[in-house]
């Protein structure tokens, strides 16, 4: 485990299963990275996460209210950073902004779950991992 503080970008496939299921280890991994590290989103990325929450196929698993709800609560852990450089370096478009926010944000570390970002890692010194990875290499794993 590093214990040296880190800047890290979530994206949203990476951040559904936390709002979703916060008994599950998802949400403890990300817990720890909000208490330990620094977490960054920008406008445009807390617009796709607002968006896909709203969904109708996740009433399933929590309420509108509470994913919403959630939403606010992530936004105001998070510090919100402005994108000033575009980057087109990803297959799927939609996913340029998480390289964009990294990049704006001089982040250590992108959290995604997307192959289209895992693809890449990692960007321009930036590593791309998975959940799992980031909790195996980054977070103290302390209760």
């Amino acid at each position: 485990m590093n214990s040296v503080r880190k800047r890290i970008v979530f994206d949203t496939s990476s951040l559904i299963p936390v709002c979703l299921h916060p008994d599950r280890e998802p949400a403890q991994i990300f817990r720890q990275a909000i208490l330990y590290h620094d977490v960054f989103t920008s406008h445009e990325t807390l617009v796709e996460l607002l968006a896909v929450l709203s969904r109708s196929k996740f009433d399933a698993w929590r309420p509108l209210g509470q994913r919403l709800a959630w939403a606010t609560l992530y936004k105001s852990a998070v510090t919100l950073v402005e994108v000033t450089e575009r980057v087109l370096d990803c297959r799927d478009a939609k996913d340029n902004k998480f390289l964009e926010l990294a990049l704006a944000a001089k982040a250590d570390i992108l959290v995604s779950s997307d192959i289209h970002l895992l693809e890449l890692n990692p960007y321009r010194n930036i590593p791309i991992v998975g959940l799992q990875e980031l909790k195996a290499q980054y977070l103290d794993t302390r209760p």
